[in-house]
């Protein structure tokens, strides 16, 4: 009796449909996001959401052999893999708005549930700084009362990819964010999680999040959009025979040329990316670059020298 009992058990079990996956998202309004779904090839599949704070699921797109169908207000945002890649019944949702926001189911149209995904939608905060100042991210977050330093957990994320963390006293950053990044342990204690950042440039432009303890909490406000402009023009005076500074702001790739005037000609003066920095003729007796300062010198101006010098990067050309 104990054997059958087990066999019609195991029976039962190989039978069932694996389990849905389960996926929590978050995104910025106006983000494109992908909605993860796998299942069998060649199968009808439809997806369905449920609106916060609202109780019925409506449709929003059915996926068939040979043809996809958009419903509702899904229409011109949605579009699936399905036709390219069979039994990838993902969604790409652009732009996400607002009302987004809810439950989404992917199923067979026999009701079997392949992925259940939560999305949540952040209006990002918009965050303008002068490019190499420093700008600070404000977060807060609902940190227990009597946690040490030593015990803290908190993540940074600039478009998904991480920036800075600090997890049990140990620091780890982002490509580019070394000794740049910096969360003060101390206030982090009382709740504050703002991130730092100095010596701002352009690459570091994008959506900030910002996270606390594991599993992970979103802070508040959970996200903010920094953006990073170039300095007005400035007007410096120099004596003949002097000492001119430029400045450059910044670490990243750049590239410094001269004109006379407008209508004039740029000449090089110096193009420093990824490799020793190139002095123009103008400038190669004459310039030494500071690149800790982030400055450049021009020696012994002469009235030859007036005109217009412009800082860009030798990148993007900001």
């Amino acid at each position: 009796m104990t054997i059958t009992s087990f066999a019609v058990l195991l029976g039962l079990m190989l039978a069932s449909p694996a389990s849905p996956s389960r996926v929590d998202l978050f995104g910025n309004v106006g983000d494109s996001l992908t909605l993860p779904c796998h299942g069998d090839p060649s199968r009808d599949v439809e997806w369905r959401f449920q609106q916060y704070e609202y109780p019925d699921f409506l449709p929003v797109a059915e996926l068939h052999t040979g043809a996809f169908s958009p419903r509702n207000d899904f229409q011109g945002r949605v579009e699936s893999f399905h036709l390219t890649e069979p039994g990838n019944y993902s969604l790409t949702l652009s732009p996400v708005v607002y009302s987004d926001l809810g439950i989404y189911k992917c199923q067979y149209k026999d009701k079997t549930v392949l992925s259940v995904v939560k999305l949540e939608i952040g209006v990002p905060s918009g965050v303008l700084i002068v490019m190499g100042m420093s700008v600070s991210l404000p977060c807060f977050g609902n940190i227990k009362k009597h946690t040490s330093a030593g015990d803290l957990d908190i993540l940074w994320k600039r478009d998904g990819e991480n920036v800075y963390q600090l997890h049990k006293n140990t620091i780890t950053y982002g490509p580019g964010f070394k000794n740049r990044a910096s969360v003060s342990p101390e206030q982090a204690r009382h709740g504050n999680l703002t991130l730092t950042i100095r010596q701002t440039r352009f690459s570091d432009e994008g959506n900030y999040q910002c996270f606390y303890n594991s599993p992970r909490v979103r802070g508040n406000p959970d996200s903010a959009r920094l953006t990073v402009t170039g300095h007005p023009p400035q007007t410096l005076t120099v004596k003949a025979g002097g000492l001119l500074s430029i400045p450059l702001y910044t670490a990243d790739p750049v590239r410094v040329t001269f004109s006379a005037g407008l209508g004039s000609d740029e000449v090089l003066m110096l193009d420093a990316n990824k490799g020793p920095a190139r002095y123009g003729e103008r400038c190669a007796q004459r310039c030494e670059l500071l690149a800790q300062n982030y400055t450049l010198l021009l020696k012994s101006v002469t009235l030859e020298d007036a005109g217009v010098y412009k800082v860009t990067n030798a990148e993007t050309n900001k």
